[in-house]
């Protein structure tokens, strides 16, 4: 082939032109796509509805699921009394994992109290375990928001750890015979709190 029959190459400055142009429009998607990640970030239903936490005790145990027998613990409340799950056997408990810390705990305190208080009567045992707080910041926390259910404070989270809590607020319902019935990671809306506990009272 002689050089009059090759295809002529294209202009140096279009080629320039062009590449140019895909950098741009490259540029322009990636800054769409962030920028639409931010907005569904600051979404309130982008929330998780719960806060990680890194537990300090040990986790070697399985971690405890509906159908399981609830591992037993004993400690002490914040006013000084034994407490442990084993004590509450015959009674419906639900055994809730917080801290005052927590975004999603202070906001769903308060129906958890209403829910405690409407079926108190009923044999309900609220016992809400705070991790990585004293018992004095517990009580505090307890006295200024008006929680009258049994509180125990994990400032170690030994108790977290034998229950492998992923994240706060964390959820268990257990029945009047040990046994865990529903298992929820994150806080719950009044109807949910409803719903569960209904499935363990007797």
């Amino acid at each position: 082939m002689d050089a009059l029959s090759m295809p002529a190459a294209p202009p140096r400055s279009g080629r320039l032109r062009s590449e140019r142009f895909r950098t741009i429009a490259v540029l322009v998607v990636v800054g769409i796509a962030l920028v639409g990640a931010a907005v569904l970030m600051e979404q309130p239903w982008a929330d998780d509805g719960y806060t990680d936490v890194t537990l300090t005790g040990d986790v070697s145990a399985v971690a405890p699921a509906a159908g399981m027998a609830a591992p037993d613990f004993k400690t002490t409340t914040i006013d000084g009394t034994p407490v442990s799950i084993s004590e509450y056997q015959g009674q419906p408990v639900w055994l809730t994992f917080g801290a005052s810390w927590c975004a999603d705990c202070r906001g769903e305190a308060p129906d958890l109290q209403a829910t405690y208080e409407k079926y108190a009567p009923q044999g309900l045992v609220v016992l809400s375990v705070s991790i990585d707080e004293d018992e004095q910041a517990v009580r505090d926390y307890a006295q200024r928001v008006g929680l009258t259910f049994t509180q125990v404070a994990d400032p170690s989270t030994i108790i977290a750890s034998r229950y492998r809590i992923l994240g706060v607020p964390t959820h268990y319902f257990i029945s009047p015979e040990g046994t865990i019935e529903e298992v929820r990671l994150g806080g719950l809306p009044p109807e949910e709190m409803e719903r569960m506990v209904g499935t363990i009272l007797q």
